[in-house]
């Protein structure tokens, strides 16, 4: 048997009892059949609570006998049921439908009590006969459950699409669709059945898993985002978005990333990575701008001073670089950060803005980070731009060595005509 049918027996025989420990109680307030009536009640409820079904079972018998209402018997047989006793469940049952031979709730246990003792073709039977009298949705379910435990997928299909064209319920909905899909083939059925149950309903937890699982095997990624964002847009919890976004970027939709997360306003510093990565440095001043409003941490200031400068890099003025730097002085005054140390003292070095300053910014970067060639190449190009061409090509002449960047390469020739005497 499988792991779906086991849950299915399981889900099956609460289902045909059901659970109303309560009911013998509630329905009895103000209609005392003898005076001890309701302080017997409390004492089985209690007595159930407890485990003691045995107990419990005596007193309803009590309660049945002294009142001759008919649900004191029924919950005496539930429990009986329940504790798997099957001579006296049985006893029971047979007193009670004597009593009251089309009451349907006492059938739905004598289904239950067929189906625990293996007799699934009597249950079939007398599932039938129960809904010839009552179609509802619940014996429409039990039907489908004992068909699909049978393995008699067709006719299981048909019960639990019956229930679900009454109520839309998603238990039926998934039971509809792990026949269609696991039993019957119709995988395309199944599909087009949750995507409209979802479209037309909502996005409820259980069947858009069951989406997202299926969309995972019939390996269809975009089904499985969008399942995640339908998920997301309903519940807002974090992990599924972060699904949505890890999605995106394994197919490499960095546009569709930025979409969502633009959209969604989740994690706004990995929108932030993500405008980076992809040197979309206006987009990226933008949401470093957002985050330092919000937060007012300094180093989200340092951030919109590198876009800034990288994103308006072919139209560099004054205006610019005073902008620029403002932001770095405010930064590098605040917090003591190789990063901000060297891109600041690199803009004043090769601006002609302040050399001396420059050099000494990446002096204080190269403190914390003395094997940097970042670093160690602004600092070669501070000592070129002040025509002391011999200690940068000390310094560039080791870097060369270890790196072959393109900027790195650059000045190393500049460097080495300085040294040459050629401008």
């Amino acid at each position: 048997m499988s792991r779906y049918i086991q849950i299915v027996t399981v889900f099956l025989v609460f289902f045909l009892v059901g659970c109303s420990t309560t009911q013998p109680y509630s329905n009895q307030v103000g209609k005392k059949s003898f005076e001890n009536e309701d302080y017997m009640i409390l004492a089985a409820l209690d007595e159930q609570k407890s485990g003691n079904h045995k107990s419990a079972m005596q007193i309803y018998r009590i309660l049945y006998e002294r009142s001759g209402k008919l649900n004191y018997l029924i919950e005496a047989t539930k429990i009986s049921f329940l504790s798997k006793n099957v001579e006296l469940t049985e006893q029971l049952l047979q007193e009670a439908l004597a009593e009251s031979p089309k009451s349907s709730e006492l059938r739905r246990i004598e289904i239950g009590f067929l189906i625990q003792q293996k007799k699934n073709s009597q249950a079939q039977n007398k599932i039938l006969e129960l809904l010839e009298d009552d179609k509802s949705v619940r014996n429409l379910k039990i039907a489908g459950s004992i068909y699909l435990q049978s393995k008699s997928y067709e006719l299981s299909l048909k019960y639990f699409e019956s229930a679900y064209r009454i109520d839309s319920d998603e238990n039926s909905l998934l039971h509809i669709i792990d026949i269609q899909y696991n039993y019957l083939g119709k995988k395309d059925d199944a599909i087009a059945l949750l995507e409209t149950h979802i479209r037309m309903q909502t996005c409820e937890v259980n069947s858009c898993f069951k989406l997202i699982e299926i969309y995972g095997k019939e390996k269809n990624i975009n089904g499985v985002i969008s399942t995640y964002k339908k998920l997301y847009s309903r519940f807002k919890n974090e992990d599924y978005a972060k699904k949505v976004v890890e999605l995106l970027v394994y197919i490499k939709d960095k546009n569709g990333a930025i979409k969502f997360l633009e959209e969604s306003g989740y994690n706004q510093e990995m929108l932030l990575d993500i405008y980076v990565s992809s040197r979309d440095y206006k987009g990226a001043y933008t949401v470093a701008t957002r985050l330092y409003e919000k937060t007012a941490k300094i180093h989200y200031l340092g951030r919109m001073a590198i876009y800034e400068y990288e994103s308006k890099k072919g139209e560099l003025d004054s205006k610019i670089l005073k902008s620029v730097s403002t932001k770095f002085e405010k930064v590098v005054t605040k917090m003591h950060d190789p990063l901000y140390y060297n891109y600041y003292g690199y803009l004043l070095i090769d601006h002609d803005m302040d050399i001396k300053k420059g050099i000494e910014l990446v002096q204080e970067a190269l403190l914390k980070e003395p094997s940097s060639p970042f670093y160690l190449d602004s600092l070669a190009w501070g000592f070129y731009k002040l025509g002391r061409c011999k200690e940068a090509k000390v310094i560039m002449d080791k870097l060369i060595k270890v790196s072959k960047e393109e900027e790195l390469i650059e000045h190393s020739i500049k460097i080495n005509r300085c040294v040459k005497g050629k401008k």
